[in-house]
């Protein structure tokens, strides 16, 4: 999930002039078009409130690389309005114009204590049978966790990105469309049109958030699914060059502890229906 730091937040909310519930001088439209060109969804469908409360939502709930290019491109977006407007910057902007751009290019630290341990973390074996009644899934997943174990020996961590991100959705999916209404009706739930987002149309992070919120599943897949929750932007060769998405081994053996971890936290849940 993106993280900022107290002091990049004041930094960033000066700068973008959040203080009255504004982002720049976005309107609803052009905020809704700006987000959706950079992080692919209409924020108005996932959260509610001004546009600075969603922005701080952003912030708060996607995952962390999305947020900081999203915020790259505000900043740029920022400076670009100064200079059309020939508007010379005073020498405090110029600092923290320069300070935000050092941090928000960083690279997300793929070896964070956090990582480590849940990286480290023992699952032991999933008991296949034990997973919900009424799964219909079961034989193919665990096919896949022994595809998804041969890929991580031949070192394709892009291919054990697609069979976690793929695996992990159709299983919350079968979950959501058991308990509709619980999901639906879910205060995370997604929005389209000031209406619920049709089942059918959830992408895998939907479906991870509401099913953390209905306590589905546990912390440990909200914190860690950043790369798994996207992997469909992947699959087409154009959009993995344009968010420059390089997976490396450590990314991959994240993401099969991911689907270790759903998989014993649906083992708790005992059956798909209400």
């Amino acid at each position: 999930m993106g993280q900022i730091n107290n002091l990049t937040r004041q930094k960033l909310e000066e700068l973008l002039e959040m203080s009255g519930g504004y982002v720049l001088d976005f309107t609803n439209s052009s905020f809704a078009d700006f987000i959706e060109g950079c992080l692919g969804f209409d924020p108005y469908d996932r959260y509610q409130g001004s546009k600075a409360k969603i922005l701080r939502q952003i912030w708060e709930r996607e995952p962390g690389e999305d947020v900081a290019r999203l915020n790259l491109e505000l900043l740029e977006l920022w400076l670009f309005k100064r200079h059309s407007a020939n508007r010379e910057l005073t020498s405090f902007e110029e600092q923290m114009y320069s300070d935000l751009k050092s941090i928000l290019t960083q690279p997300v630290a793929p070896n964070s204590l956090a990582d480590v341990e849940f990286l480290e973390k023992d699952f032991g074996e999933i008991d296949f049978s034990a997973l919900p009644s009424g799964l219909t899934a079961k034989q193919v997943v665990e096919a896949r966790i022994v595809e998804i174990e041969r890929c991580l020996v031949v070192e394709a961590p892009l291919a054990v990105i697609f069979l976690v991100g793929s695996t992990l959705e159709g299983l919350l999916m079968e979950v959501a469309l058991a308990n509709p209404d619980a999901y639906i009706s879910c205060d995370t739930a997604p929005m389209k049109k000031g209406k619920p987002k049709p089942l059918d149309d959830w992408t895998l992070a939907e479906l991870i958030r509401v099913s953390r919120s209905l306590g589905v599943i546990g912390e440990d897949v909200l914190k860690h699914a950043d790369q798994v929750r996207e992997f469909r932007n992947y699959i087409h060769p154009r959009q993995q060059l344009k968010e420059n998405f390089e997976p490396r081994m450590n990314t991959a053996h994240i993401a099969k502890q991911v689907l270790l971890a759903a998989l014993t936290d649906l083992n708790d849940l005992g059956h798909l229906g209400p």
